[in-house]
């Protein structure tokens, strides 16, 4: 094929298509010199040959992309906002993981820290479950004061009923022995449940996993008590499920598994509550019995 180029007027000569590549190339030729070839009704830039243009190179196949590891997780969300109180400030540290907890449990013992120093988790517990204690002890001497006069109580009635004195020193005493009562019994009742969820084969992790969700649980759950009415009531269960939910999201096991666990649990709990009450009542019948004889 040959082409006619022209250049400001004046014709440049004829020329295959090898010698004008060539000549692009070299800089004889440019790519706004006019050309003509056979076919065409005008002159037209050379830039308008699509012979003449490069033509780009097709891109080499991508290789397969390995797959990216899990990224981990940024260090804000590394632990409970607890554990960054530091940072936040100490009560808003407090309140953003009781709400997490409370809320959304699987998430927040998906980032809970299951090794360090138990002393966070202690301590947060201590705070939660201390002022539940001492909220549920002023509700009920503000409950005995409102009570109507009962008369004259005899036999099991007298040994049950809680007068507003009564009442009033029992929660005296509750502020003072509070904080050991909280922690031992979160302690305590953390392996007996640790010993459950290894008896139904959901214990992965050791028993450091379970003190942990057991005292944020318990310490965001007695917040609930707080409510009127309905309080006393709904800090145990949500407990409850908050355990459960959290003891499987931290142990990596089944939920079902965790429900067993805590049944369980609950069942050794109430057991001991009745044998406590049978032996507080059989040991005050056994002290009054005279006296209500006479």
């Amino acid at each position: 094929m040959t082409i006619h180029i022209g250049r400001a007027g004046s014709k440049l000569g004829s020329f295959s298509e090898f010698e004008v590549r060539q000549g692009l190339a070299s800089g004889r030729f440019f790519l706004t010199d006019l050309g003509w070839k056979e076919g065409m009704e005008t002159w037209a830039p050379l830039s308008q040959f699509p012979e003449l243009t490069p033509r780009p190179e097709p891109m080499p196949p991508l290789p397969d992309e390995p797959a990216l590891p899990e990224a981990p997780l940024p260090p804000a969300e590394i632990g409970l906002p607890w554990d960054h109180r530091r940072d936040i400030g100490f009560l808003n540290g407090f309140l953003q993981t009781a709400y997490m907890v409370l809320l959304n449990p699987a998430e927040a013992f998906r980032r809970m820290l299951e090794t360090g120093s138990l002393a966070n988790p202690l301590l947060y517990n201590l705070i939660g479950g201390w002022f539940g204690a001492i909220v549920s002890g002023l509700y009920l001497v503000l409950t005995t004061r409102l009570q109507p006069a009962p008369g004259n109580l005899t036999g099991a009635r007298a040994l049950f009923y809680l007068t507003p004195a009564l009442a009033l020193r029992e929660t005296k005493i509750l502020i003072v022995v509070g904080p050991v009562l909280v922690t031992v019994s979160t302690l305590l009742t953390s392996i007996i449940a640790h010993l459950f969820l290894m008896l139904a084969g959901g214990a992965n992790k050791s028993y450091q996993v379970t003190l942990r969700v057991f005292c944020f649980c318990y310490g965001s759950a007695q917040l609930l008590q707080a409510l009127p009415v309905c309080g006393n009531l709904l800090a145990p269960t949500w407990f409850l499920v908050s355990c459960i939910i959290g003891l499987a999201a931290a142990h990596n096991t089944g939920t079902g598994r965790s429900v067993v666990a805590m049944l369980l649990f609950l069942a050794a709990c109430f057991a001991c509550c009745v044998g406590a009450v049978m032996l507080a009542v059989g040991t005050d019948m056994q002290s009054i019995g005279p006296l209500l004889k006479q």
